[in-house]
């Protein structure tokens, strides 16, 4: 088992790379992102929807083009503004955008990295649709259903009860409900570090 706090920690030290985060219940989804939130902290991150809508792929089209347009030579200051990239993938449309995806292995691969939050059940459909990118993720597979619910005081202190509103707007496009922001306030008051943990 692991956390949303090692997640995060993964994806500010490795800077590059494609992870993949798991989930079967929206309520486990949106905890896991609180967390990671909260433990990346100021990195610019973008959020998008990857569907089978034309106009879908032509905004994600964009979006990769402009990391593509990165000098190959290019310091960690130039990459200072470059969002990470959180693509949420619709439910079975992995036949259609998996080797969409798959051709723009090397751009979601690049600096600062991307990750996939991908429904556990199209996981595998995913992975035979998009077998060069499932090997650029590699061991970089992260489960919500499994997280445990701990993180630092400091991650603690930046805890928010709601997500930004373009992840709320994805979610309403995703199965399943999310937890109502009460919810959300009640377990992180009940999973509060204690005095002796850092």
């Amino acid at each position: 088992m692991t956390t949303s706090e090692n997640l995060a920690f993964s994806i500010m030290e490795e800077k590059r790379g494609v992870s993949v985060l798991l989930w079967n219940d929206q309520d486990d989804l949106v905890r896991a992102l609180i967390v990671l939130l909260a433990a990346i902290g100021d990195m610019p991150i973008e959020f998008s929807l990857v569907a089978t809508e034309k106009h879908c792929e032509t905004t994600l089209r964009k979006t990769i083009e402009k990391r593509q347009r990165l000098p190959a030579d290019s310091t960690t200051k130039d990459l200072c503004g470059t969002p990470f990239w959180i693509f949420f993938i619709q439910q079975a449309v992995s036949r259609h955008i998996g080797p969409w995806l798959n051709g723009w292995r090397r751009p979601l691969s690049e600096s600062p990295g991307t990750l996939l939050v991908v429904r556990q059940a199209d996981f595998n459909a995913f992975q035979h649709n998009a077998p060069d990118l499932a090997s650029y993720i590699g061991s970089q597979i992260y489960d919500a259903s499994n997280m445990l619910s701990v993180w630092s005081k400091e991650v603690h202190g930046h805890l928010s009860s709601s997500l930004p509103s373009a992840i709320t707007m994805i979610l309403k496009e995703l199965p399943g409900t999310s937890p109502d922001t009460n919810e959300i306030d009640r377990w992180i008051v009940a999973n509060a570090p204690g005095d002796g943990e850092q």
